[in-house]
């Protein structure tokens, strides 16, 4: 774990994780405010190229503003060429890595974690999973798609939806963004011009700083509405 000084409005504590869940385990991401107390929290679900460097900096950027990001490897540590996507896994395997990072949340190992509602930031391929994900958990609330990549057959969304998408991604065309407006018809969606699928990756072609500030910006006061509870403490 390595400490980040003098940047944004926390210092942070930031690195590799360890995430168990009984006898399971797996390795992830992990960036907090690196000072006592309980934050809100967010699950991060890193896309098709797995925790690069751009999700690492997300999660640290939104520490900085005092909310807590862990973010499971979905991949399990498998090892592509760099120009080569891992190949995504299956939902059972997603759902188990999620609900494995959401139970390590809820443990004596993260007295960083606010107890309450936990927000779940989606980034392209991992968006249907998310969803699906958030729909089953009562203790998961909002969750916030950037550059999602989305088909018509979506999972109910009863919790409120961020959605944040570069026209010109083509991931996601017009008449697919349409169909995916009508089917989270609750969800907010703030579409950037001049912009494809890079909103928050800084390693893309058609990333912008300007965009990225605004999306950012957006998330944090987004996952400002997560819930917090009083209860006499974890389980």
């Amino acid at each position: 774990m390595a400490l980040l000084k003098g940047e944004g409005t926390h210092q942070i504590l930031y690195g590799g994780a360890d995430i168990f869940s009984g006898l399971r385990h797996n390795r992830g991401y992990l960036a907090r405010p690196d000072h006592a107390g309980e934050f809100p929290t967010v699950l991060l679900v890193h896309g098709g190229a797995g925790i690069t460097a751009s999700v690492k900096s997300v999660a640290r950027r939104l520490a900085r503003h005092g909310v807590a990001v862990v973010g499971p490897d979905l991949f399990r540590g498998a090892r592509t060429p760099r120009d080569q996507a891992p190949p995504w896994p299956g939902w059972s395997d997603v759902a188990s890595d999620l609900a494995d990072a959401v139970m390590w949340m809820g443990s004596p190992d993260t007295p960083w974690v606010r107890p309450g509602t936990i927000g779940v930031l989606a980034l392209d391929k991992s968006a249907v999973a998310a969803l699906r994900f958030a729909a089953a958990r009562d203790e998961v609330g909002p969750v916030a798609l950037v550059s999602p990549v989305l088909d018509s057959d979506l999972p109910p969304a009863t919790a409120p939806v961020l959605a944040l998408v570069g026209k010109d991604d083509p991931a996601l065309s017009a008449e697919r963004r349409q169909a995916a407006q009508t089917g989270l018809s609750h969800a907010e969606w703030v579409l950037y011009g001049g912009v494809g699928g890079g909103l928050l990756d800084e390693a893309a072609a058609d990333y912008r700083w300007d965009v990225a500030e605004d999306a950012l910006a957006r998330i944090v006061s987004f996952f400002s509405r997560l819930t917090p509870v009083s209860p006499a403490g974890k389980q």
